[in-house]
C-alpha cells in the first residue's frame, strides 16, 4: 500500500505557495513550530522576508505601482523608505507657491493636500476647495479646483476607497433669509460631479435660524458610512449640538443623530466609531449596526474614562486625527508605491483643559482595538452612560503622550500611518527641528539593536547607523513611575503611557508655522501675517 503523502513532502516552492497568503502570526507560529524544514522554507524565502517587513513597517504594498517589480526589488524600496525615514534622509524637495488667499479649511489624504480657496468677504467662507499633489510628479504644483458654488463649512474625503469628496455647505434657502440650510455635496473627487454612487448628490442635513450662526463640523468617511459631527457655538440651546450618521450612497440615517459636546471623531474600524466626551471625559465607542438594517434608535456603547482631572479643571475643546481611515476596498490607491495599514494606525487627541492647556496623547489603533474586543466579549455594550472603564485598567497600555505645549497647533493632520510629526510653535521666529514620532515595531528593533551594538556591521539588512547622521535618535521607553505629561497640574491621578516610540529630531532646523505628513513626505507649511498659507515645502521620503 503505497505510503501517503504529508505536507512537508511536497517541494519547498509548493509548500510555500501554501503558506505565502496566511495571516502573519501564523507563519511566525510554523516559523517556530520547531521544524527544520519549515523553518528554512520561511527563513531563506526573499518573498518571507517582504511580508515581515511590511508587517514590522505596518505597512502595504501598492500593487497598482510595484507590480512591475520583482519581490526582491521590491523589498529593497521598502528597506530604503524606512530607513530614509528613520535617519530623516529626505531623497527630494521641492516648494509649492499659493498665489490666493486661503481659508482655515484644509485636509491631507493619501498624496493631495487641500485647502479653502479664497473666502467671501462678506461671509468669510470660501465656496470652493483647491487642491495640488505633494510627491514629486508630472503635475507637482499644479492646482486644481472644486466648485461647490456655495459657502463652505467643511470636507472630507473617502479618495482611496471612492473617489468621493464630501462638502458641507452652509446657505440661507432665499435671498435675504434668516433660516440656513445645511446640506453636503457628494461629488466625484476627480471630476468634481455628481458622485454616480450617491442617490442624493445634495444631501440635505436640517435648517437653522441665522441667529446660531455657522456651525464647527468635523466629518469622516468610511466605506457607506457618513459621519458627521455639528456645534453651534452660537446658539442659545444644545439642541443642534448633534451626530449624524448616513448611508452616503442611499442618502439615509443609520441611526437618529444624538447629542455630542464636540465635534471630534474618528473610525477605528469601518463599523466601529470612538467619540470623544468633553463632559464626562471619556472616550465612547459605538457600534454602527450593519448596513440595510432598520435604523436604530440606540448605538450599542462602551466607554473608556481618561485620566481624572483636579477639581476645577474641565476640558474645553477636543480634535483627533488618525490618517489614513479604515477602509472597506481600495479602488483608487494613488501613487504612493507603498501604504500605511489603517488597523495599525495610530490616532492623535488633543484636548484643553482651564488655563488653555494642551494635552495630547497618541491612541495605538491596534492595542485599543485588542483591549475593545475583550471589554465586548467580557461585558454587554452600554446604552446609556451608566458606567466607564476606569483610565487604569486600558489607557497606559495603549496610549503615549506628547508634550503638547511646545508644538505647533495650528494642524491636526500630523499623523501617517504610525508616524507623528511636530515642531515648535515659534519657529518661524527661531528655526528649529523637525521631530518625528515613529510607533512601528521595525523602528523600534532596529534602534533598539543599534543602541545594543553601535558598532554593527555595515551588512545589507543590518541596520547599521549612517555615518553621517541627519538627525538625533533615540527610543523612549515607558517613563518611570511618577513621570507625568506635560502641563500634569491638570490630573488627579498618575498619568504614566507604557507605549515605547522612536523619536527623531533632526539636525536641520526650519521656519516652518507648522508640520504636517503624508504617506511619503513631511510638508512645511508656512503662513502670511494674515495666516493664510503662503507655500508649502516638501520633504519626500518615498
Amino acid at each position: 500500500m503505497p505510503q501517503s503523502l504529508q505536507f512537508l513532502d511536497l517541494p519547498p516552492e509548493l509548500i510555500l505557495a501554501c503558506l505565502v497568503h496566511l495571516p502573519f502570526n501564523d507563519l511566525t507560529t510554523c516559523l517556530n513550530a520547531g521544524n527544520r524544514l519549515l523553518h528554512d522554507i520561511l527563513a531563506d524565502s526573499v518573498l518571507m522576508r517582504y511580508r515581515a517587513e511590511q508587517e514590522y513597517a505596518g505597512i502595504e504594498e501598492n500593487l497598482h505601482v510595484l507590480s512591475n517589480l520583482v519581490i526582491s526589488d521590491r523589498l529593497k524600496e521598502l528597506r530604503r523608505r524606512e530607513e530614509d525615514w528613520l535617519d530623516f534622509s529626505p531623497r527630494a524637495r521641492h516648494t509649492i507657491t499659493l498665489d490666493f488667499r486661503t481659508t482655515g479649511l484644509y485636509d491631507l489624504a493619501a498624496d493631495i493636500y487641500m485647502v479653502g480657496d479664497t473666502p467671501d468677504p462678506a461671509t468669510s467662507l470660501c465656496t470652493a476647495i483647491k487642491y495640488v499633489y505633494t510627491s514629486p510628479g508630472p503635475d507637482t504644483a499644479q492646482w486644481h479646483c472644486i466648485n461647490a458654488g456655495r459657502p463652505i463649512v467643511d470636507f472630507g474625503t473617502a479618495l482611496e476607497e471612492h473617489d468621493l469628496i464630501a462638502i458641507v455647505t452652509y446657505a440661507p434657502v432665499a435671498a435675504h433669509s434668516q433660516v440656513y440650510s445645511v446640506d453636503v455635496q457628494l461629488l466625484r473627487f476627480s471630476t468634481g460631479s455628481p458622485h454616480p454612487l450617491a442617490t442624493r448628490p445634495n444631501l440635505h442635513i436640517h435648517v437653522v435660524s441665522a441667529d446660531c450662526g455657522s456651525p464647527g463640523v468635523s466629518l469622516a468617511i468610511v466605506g457607506r458610512t457618513l459621519a458627521i459631527a455639528f456645534i453651534y457655538w452660537g446658539a442659545a440651546s444644545r439642541d443642534l449640538d448633534t451626530l449624524h450618521l448616513y448611508d452616503w450612497q442611499l442618502g439615509l440615517p443609520i441611526v437618529a443623530a444624538f447629542e455630542i459636546s464636540n465635534t471630534a471623531l474618528g473610525f477605528l474600524t469601518p463599523d466601529i466609531i470612538i467619540i470623544p466626551n468633553s463632559l464626562r471625559a471619556t472616550l465612547d465607542v459605538f457600534r454602527i449596526p450593519p448596513l440595510g438594517s432598520k435604523p436604530a434608535a440606540q448605538l450599542e456603547m462602551w466607554s473608556f474614562c481618561l485620566p481624572t482631572l483636579q477639581s476645577g479643571h474641565t476640558i474645553l475643546s477636543f480634535r483627533c486625527r488618525g490618517e489614513p481611515n479604515p477602509r472597506t476596498s481600495l479602488v483608487h490607491a494613488g501613487r504612493a508605491r507603498f501604504l500605511p495599514k489603517p488597523e495599525d494606525a495610530i490616532m492623535l487627541f488633543s484636548f484643553e483643559t482651564g488655563g488653555l492647556d494642551e494635552h495630547c496623547f497618541v491612541l495605538h489603533r491596534a492595542s485599543f482595538l485588542r483591549f475593545l474586543h475583550a471589554a465586548a466579549v467580557a461585558s454587554p455594550p452600554l446604552f446609556d452612560e451608566t458606567a466607564a472603564a476606569p483610565w487604569s485598567t486600558w489607557g497606559p497600555q495603549c496610549t503615549s503622550w506628547i508634550d503638547g505645549a511646545p508644538l505647533s497647533q495650528h494642524y491636526i493632520t500630523t499623523t501617517a500611518g504610525q508616524r507623528m510629526v511636530g515642531i515648535r510653535y515659534d519657529a518661524p521666529e527661531r528655526a528649529a527641528p523637525v521631530v518625528v514620532f515613529d510607533f512601528t515595531a521595525r523602528a523600534l528593533r532596529i534602534c533598539r539593536r543599534r543602541a545594543e551594538a553601535p558598532e554593527a556591521a555595515e551588512g545589507p539588512g543590518d541596520h547599521a547607523a549612517p555615518a553621517h547622521a541627519r538627525a538625533v535618535v533615540r527610543v523612549v521607553e515607558h517613563p518611570p513611575s511618577g513621570v507625568q505629561p506635560a502641563p500634569a497640574a491638570a490630573f488627579a491621578e498618575p498619568v504614566v503611557s507604557l507605549l515605547p516610540y522612536v523619536e527623531i529630531v533632526s539636525e536641520e532646523t526650519f521656519d516652518f508655522g507648522a508640520v504636517i505628513i503624508n504617506n511619503e513626505n513631511i510638508i512645511g507649511v508656512r503662513f502670511s501675517g494674515e495666516d493664510s498659507v503662503q507655500s508649502l515645502e516638501i520633504l519626500h521620503f518615498g
